[in-house]
């Protein structure tokens, strides 16, 4: 009875947080945030409370579990630290502020709590990264030459990540508070209120009648539902639980289907409107509106997934797959009709029209979410079904709430690494580091780059792997020259990709695991299907007019080009156009289509002229060998 008691206590404290939260960023959203240490402290007390009650200390699900005392202690520290902050904000904001021993002994529990709290939710990276950060602050005198610097009194370190917006409460816990939050309602309430099936569907119609239309079923709905989660790895246990049977049923390699859910989850993360936590960190950094970021990324998504399409596409016609049976494709009137698809796509509808009118993210995903939720409701038409979709919304609420989690605690203890980072000087020795080390190279540069954001993201989710990636690596390519736009989007692309890239691809052992394959063979395909995508950020770096920075008519020609490229690289790589290609032919095609990525204009236009005349032999050679035969 005892542990009944404690196990209906746990399920009440997470519906209260995820609830309370909810409410309180749908309200800050509609009516204004409230000053920023108050606001950032909710918001990080809030999910930290609920990452204890969600996650157990040997980083298990305890949902089903009866709460324990220790749990019940580590929120109630939390809460006391946080209720200490708002106490405490009059006293902070004046010009005779000291720190007292209250304060650094709670601040002390704060950031050990943090790190705790991220330990729970993903592991020890970003915990040891915080550690090094705090070691190397107070360290500094006694580090190698090459690492040296002053130190930091302990007191100054407290004070900087619990007392002041530098901290846990700094920048990028901000744009958590105030816009990343409020779509992840958005997110959360679409897919719970039909959005994900409506998806689903249109992505069948769409696909499913064409060679490999499985495969395409997946990567179309990916790109739908990812725009709108903004995460890999809910992208694949969502539509992958759909499609990857699917892929199977109709013949489909385990490993193959793994694949293609994972690529096309993973392309979900820069696809507009919705492109995840790290895009709205990016437009915060860069000091441009979250719009500026969704346009430019516009052409990069379209790359990505025609590419990946055309990979589908050129391999299923030489493994033989079929397209799904017209029996089982849903109709395209039932999947448009006004009560289903209405309250899905008036939001969506709603929420880009805000934004071209300039009106922030955040009121515009609040305003999206009021219509999707009115015409959900309204569009009941019993008071049985009535009551049915009061039930999805408050289960849409709590999915909110415990999504807030994954990025909220995480982004809070990014924020001691990069605390340490700017207070110590790291990040300019850092990227003189890069600059020297590159020999002020910008291929070699680059290079070093990408694996940077790419070691970052084997352990970290996307948003915290930009996040520290940019910090560091950034202003390094601004110097030798990038656009920053092109330097940010350069390292945002690669911390997705890692998920993809063995041997710790996260996306992969998700995908894999509900595919029934072997990860490695799963995590081959998917590098294979997804190559073009490690080419996608060199390109938009050495022609920025894929980010729709320059001249009209390049940024016509350059998407032109990049679209011939990938189409052609996806058949390189299955070795398969209109028939089965040799060695030379793919080796050929891969070399012509690189060109179209390589610097200036020379090599380009060399690059299709060398496609022209690949396509005509490719052609010859098919009627003389039909002719023959």
């Amino acid at each position: 009875m005892f542990n009944q008691w404690r196990l209906q206590a746990r399920q009440v404290l997470i519906a209260v947080l995820s609830l309370g939260l909810v409410f309180f960023h749908l309200y800050t959203s509609a009516f204004g945030s409230f000053p920023d240490m108050i606001q950032r402290s909710i918001h990080v007390g809030g999910t930290l409370m609920l990452a204890f009650c969600l996650f157990s200390f040997n980083r298990g699900n305890a949902r089903q579990s009866p709460l324990g005392f220790f749990d019940l202690l580590l929120i109630a520290a939390v809460a006391v630290f946080t209720i200490h902050i708002l106490l405490s904000y009059d006293r902070m904001m004046g010009f005779t502020f000291r720190m007292t021993s209250t304060d650094f002994v709670l601040g002390c529990i704060a950031t050990v709590l943090v790190l705790e709290g991220c330990r729970r939710v993903i592991g020890w990276t970003i915990p040891l990264l915080g550690i090094f950060g705090l070691v190397y602050a107070l360290a500094g005198p006694h580090l190698p030459d090459f690492m040296a610097h002053r130190g930091l009194d302990p007191r100054l370190v407290i004070e900087v990540l619990y007392m002041s917006t530098r901290g846990l409460y700094g920048m990028v816990t901000g744009i958590s508070a105030t816009v990343i939050a409020i779509f992840v309602i958005y997110g959360a309430v679409l897919l719970r209120t039909g959005g994900g099936q409506t998806f689903m569907d249109l992505a069948t119609v769409l696909g499913g009648r064409t060679v490999g239309g499985g495969a395409k079923v997946a990567t179309i709905s990916s790109a739908f539902f990812g725009s709108v989660s903004g995460s890999a790895a809910a992208n694949v246990a969502t539509t992958g639980a759909f499609t990857i049977p699917l892929m199977k049923k109709l013949g489909y390699r385990p490993a193959f289907a793994g694949a293609v859910e994972a690529v096309a989850s993973t392309g979900g993360q820069i696809m507009p409107p919705i492109m995840g936590a790290g895009a709205f960190i990016m437009a915060e950094l860069l000091g441009v509106s979250y719009l500026s970021i969704m346009v430019a990324a516009l052409i990069p998504a379209v790359l990505y997934f025609v590419g990946c399409l055309a990979g589908i596409h050129f391999e299923s016609k030489r493994l033989g797959y079929k397209p799904i049976p017209v029996e089982n494709l849903p109709k395209l009137k039932d999947v448009l009709q006004i009560r289903r698809a209405g309250p899905v796509f008036s939001s969506l509808g709603l929420l880009l029209f805000l934004m071209i009118q300039g009106y922030s993210p955040g009121f515009a995903a609040f305003s999206a979410t009021a219509v999707l939720i009115v015409f959900f409701i309204l569009g009941a038409r019993s008071m049985t079904e009535l009551g049915a979709r009061f039930k999805d919304l408050y289960h849409g609420f709590i999915d909110a709430g415990v999504g807030l989690v994954a990025i909220a605690v995480l982004i809070a203890g990014a924020q001691i690494l990069l605390a340490m980072i700017s207070t110590t000087g790291l990040g300019v020795s850092f990227t003189s580091a890069i600059i020297s080390f590159g020999d002020e190279n910008l291929f070699i540069s680059l290079l070093l780059a990408m694996l940077v954001a790419m070691l970052l993201g084997t352990g970290l989710p996307t948003a915290a792997a930009y996040l520290l990636a940019a910090a560091v690596v950034a202003p390094a390519l601004i110097k030798l020259g990038v656009e920053p736009l092109g330097a940010h989007m350069f390292i945002f692309y690669f911390s997705i990709l890692a998920g993809l890239t063995p041997p710790l691809c996260a996306t992969v052992f998700i995908s894999s695991t509900m595919a029934g394959s072997n990860w490695f063979p799963t995590s081959l395909y998917a590098v294979r299907l997804s190559l073009v995508a490690f080419l996608i950020p060199f390109a938009f770096v050495f022609h920025p007019e894929i980010l729709l920075i320059g001249a009209t008519e390049l940024i016509i020609a350059f998407g032109l080009t990049g679209i011939i490229g990938v189409i052609v690289i996806g058949a390189a790589l299955a070795g398969y156009l209109s028939y089965p290609l040799s060695v030379w032919q793919r080796a050929a095609f891969l070399a012509a289509a690189f060109l179209l990525i390589a610097p200036g204009l020379v090599l380009p236009v060399v690059g299709l002229i060398a496609l022209g005349i690949l396509f005509y032999l490719h052609r010859w050679l098919g009627m003389r060998s039909m002719n023959a035969s």
